[in-house]
């Protein structure tokens, strides 16, 4: 059997299976199902936005009793049976005074019948859902039906597609807990293979059995886990909703193989997965992570002992408390390349080796303030700038005021001398001001060209990029994240569209009734290097709350890892006087080649860099199309190969060319950033993309206003007529996109150039 609820999902029909009778008398007997419901017993009718009149009826919760969707949960096109028959049965105006009658009949006859479902429809007849008859096809059964009761089916309902508007369960006369009994259905896998039965796996039986030896405390562990990547453990693996193996990999993640052995998992998902772990997908999946992960090796994270202490708390009815730290259990990122330029050999060689990549990665803000006229074109033409941000994010103890270490050492004799010149101008300014404040001339005020700032209020940022000129570039270091950002409100979102606008290299106009404040139309270039705990950068800078999603993607986010605590401060890996003196020569050379550029740049050269970059996108999209990759990690791969290249551009700036231990930064630049961006904020980006597609979904279900048109137009008709019937109610007449769009959907054929016929569903 099946019951399927029907929504729509970037417009099309989608079937969401309904587990049992509670859910479906509840989706039944929402108050905006009971409205329409009764103004459509009443024929009362509404206008849809392009002016079509429609009856409340078409409002209803649909539902569909005969067919399991397509592998991707869709309805239309499929070919695959369920054990059950909708009927719809409508009655003549003249033929309603029989229905009690017929009622009477069909409850007498449910046993021939197989009788699984009987109500009143909105309006004018009844539905019916009864037993397939195997042998028979869907016309057959629904003939096979109507000759056993009596009374004609609807010849236009006669699909296995075919959806039913349903009205409250006050309308249901009869209905048997049987109606939604499912047989195994036909599995989706990542290879979209069409499948007419659900693959049995000859080890199903034995992982069936291993259950019984997977305890309370593994059991709870699991929905511990589940719950820890943001998941309910009850839709885990619900048919028509295909997102299994992003669900399974999410727990994975969460570090669940260092709880059990992979025979002792494989019994817990064959049990809480019953779908999913049917699928060779799903084996691949857990191997993968037993293999690649080092599943029951090393020190588990404060938050993965705390899910297990509480699994076997839970296995005992006892309670456990919580206990907060870094979790960088599973955390497994890219190693830093052997071979490094020699100027990544001098700022590594001050720190400890365990925090290589962490100054690795702070130092490219660092050095994008020393090359703020470099400019590359980038692999899609644009010509970007060095600018970029990097979040360092460690608990406590973990080491991360390294970077502000590196910071200190990296604009000491550049940027911050700089700055120190600047101040002495002010002061000089100020005295003599003071001197001549009742002067007819008095000396105006200095306003210094600073490149290092520690605040973010958006006029102190605007007043500095103002004075800097349009190509000069800002430093923003901030030893701790809760200085980050002040104020709320208005206030973040304005920071919010001041950063993003620094890290592309955006023109940002100002204007301010007042004299003393910064009247300006600013190219803004922000390097930022910030440091914090989880909960100050994922939890505050980087979160819905405060900015739009879209600003973690300028981020690099660098992780902490601390597998082990260690008490004593490291020792850092000293360099000789004579290479601090190299490395600040280094530095210096590239801050005075870059100033002597005053208001021109110059765009680098860059062939093997953006090769780099191409070739780690191919990459990419070739484990996208193998299925290795979820959408939402895809999503954060948008601005990866641009931190590639914000990350060359200073060192070729400084070296003149592209060497070997250049590229392979480069790349491994692309490699952690797009690791980390997916480990820490994979799962959020994935429930950002579920919910808008469902509200998408809900949207495209109430608010039909092109396809009513599409209705109206004969089933052949030309690009002018649809113009026409357009312009006539209203709307745009530029509709190519649209009827492309159409065409796609399969809604449409295109029969010539500027003809197209209309297709049946």
């Amino acid at each position: 059997m099946a019951v399927n609820r029907i929504r729509y999902r970037d417009g099309k029909k989608i079937c969401i299976p309904v587990k049992n009778r509670t859910e479906y008398m509840a989706l039944r007997d929402t108050a905006f199902n009971k409205q329409c419901a009764e103004k459509a017993r009443r024929g009362e009718t509404f206008i849809t936005k392009s002016g079509e009149q429609k009856s409340y009826k078409t409002l209803l919760e649909q539902f569909n009793y005969s067919c399991y969707p397509n592998e991707d949960g869709t309805l239309k096109g499929t070919t695959k049976p369920a054990d059950s028959v909708g009927m719809d049965i409508d009655f003549d105006e003249a033929d309603r005074k029989n229905i009690p009658e017929v009622i009477e009949r069909i409850q007498s006859k449910k046993d021939e019948l197989g009788l699984l479902m009987l109500e009143r429809s909105a309006t004018k007849g009844l539905h019916v859902v009864f037993r397939r008859r195997p042998e028979l096809d869907q016309e057959g059964n629904l003939r096979w039906a109507s000759e056993v009761l009596g009374v004609p089916f609807d010849e236009a309902a006669k699909d296995i597609t075919r959806v039913f508007f349903t009205p409250t369960s006050a309308d249901i006369l009869y209905i048997d807990e049987k109606l939604f009994e499912r047989r195994p259905a036909p599995i989706y896998t990542l290879e979209r293979k069409a499948q007419t039965e659900a693959p049995q796996r000859e080890d199903v039986s034995k992982e069936r059995t291993l259950v019984s030896q997977a305890d309370k405390g593994m059991m709870a562990a699991f929905d511990l886990c589940v719950r820890h990547a943001g998941l309910d453990p009850a839709h885990m693996d619900v048919w028509g909703e295909h997102n299994w193996h992003t669900n399974l990999m999410a727990v994975l993640s969460a570090g669940l193989t260092k709880l059990m052995p992979r025979e002792q998992l494989m019994a817990v998902v064959a049990e809480k997965l019953p779908n999913y772990s049917q699928t060779e997908d799903c084996t691949k999946l857990i191997d993968y992570f037993y293999d690649n992960y080092q599943a029951g090796k090393g020190f588990m994270s404060a938050a993965l002992r705390e899910i297990n202490a509480k699994a076997q708390e839970m296995a005992s009815g006892k309670e456990q408390q919580d206990e907060e730290e870094l979790d960088t259990e599973g955390y497994n990122p890219p190693e830093p390349p052997k071979r490094l330029t020699r100027l990544h050999k001098l700022l590594i060689g001050n720190f400890d080796e365990r925090y290589k990549a962490m100054i690795l990665l702070a130092s490219i803000p660092e050095l994008a303030a020393h090359a703020s006229h470099y400019m590359g074109e980038y692999i899609n033409g644009n010509v970007v700038g060095a600018q970029d941000f990097v979040a360092v994010i460690g608990s406590s103890g973990s080491g991360k005021g390294n970077a502000t270490a590196l910071h200190n050492l990296m604009v000491e004799n550049t940027l911050r001398a700089s700055d120190f010149k600047e101040f002495e101008k002010v002061k000089a300014n100020l005295e003599e001001r003071e001197k001549k404040a009742n002067a007819k001339e008095r000396p105006p005020k200095y306003h210094p060209k600073l490149r290092l700032f520690e605040t973010t209020s958006s006029s102190s940022i605007l007043e500095l990029q103002t004075n800097l000129g349009n190509n000069g570039m800002l430093l923003g270091h901030f030893s701790e994240a809760d200085g980050f950002g002040v104020g709320g409100g208005s206030s973040q979102k304005m920071l919010s569209l001041l950063f993003r606008k620094g890290w592309s290299g955006e023109v940002h106009t100002q204007f301010y009734l007042s004299d003393a404040s910064c009247n300006s139309m600013v190219r803004m270039r922000l390097a930022v290097l910030v440091c914090g705990t989880v909960n100050s950068i994922v939890g505050g800078i980087l979160s819905g709350k405060n900015t739009e999603n879209g600003m973690m993607q300028r981020f690099i986010p660098v992780v902490m890892p601390r597998k082990k605590r260690t008490f004593r401060p490291p020792v850092g890996n000293r360099l000789s006087d004579a290479e601090k003196e190299e490395l600040q020569q280094m530095l210096v050379r590239l801050y005075t080649q870059d100033l002597a550029l005053a208001e021109n740049t110059i765009t680098l050269e860059l062939p093997q860099t953006r090769k780099v970059i191409e070739k780690w996108y191919d990459d990419l999209e070739e484990r996208y199309n193998n299925g290795e990759l979820t959408e939402a990690e895809a999503d954060l791969s948008a601005r990866v190969g641009e931190h590639m290249m914000r990350a060359a551009i200073p060192l070729v700036a400084l070296e003149g060319k592209e060497s070997k231990e250049l590229l392979e930064f480069v790349r491994w630049v692309g490699d952690i950033a797009f690791y980390n961006l997916c480990w820490i904020f994979g799962h959020c980006v994935q429930k950002n993309i579920e919910e808008a597609r469902e509200m998408m979904g809900n949207h495209q279900d109430l608010r039909k206003t092109a396809e009513p048109i599409l209705m109206k137009l004969p089933t052949v008709f030309t690009f002018q007529q649809m113009c026409d019937a357009r312009r006539e109610a209203g709307q745009s007449e530029n509709c190519r996109m649209l009827l492309s769009r159409y065409v796609m959907d399969g809604k449409l054929k295109r029969l010539e150039r500027g003809v197209y016929q209309k297709i049946n569903k």
